[in-house]
């Protein structure tokens, strides 16, 4: 994924960054994960958290591509 991703903002106010969109789904998505009964056992912290930004970039990409769709 490129840099684009690290530079749209998930809640932009004007003066705070916060945190980037792709945080945000990546957030999401590990939530998800987590909230499956014991799937801490079979996986390590950072199989989770590279899971989740994957999903965090999958999302990206489609939202990219139905962006250039519209336009």
């Amino acid at each position: 994924m490129g840099n684009d991703n690290n530079k749209q903002q998930a809640f932009p106010d004007g003066v705070f960054m916060g945190m980037t969109l792709r945080d945000y789904f990546a957030a999401k998505a590990m939530a998800a994960m987590l909230s499956i009964e014991n799937v801490h056992l079979n996986n390590s912290e950072t199989e989770i958290a590279t899971w989740a930004y994957q999903q965090a970039d999958a999302m990206m990409e489609v939202r990219k591509q139905k962006k250039d769709e519209v336009v």
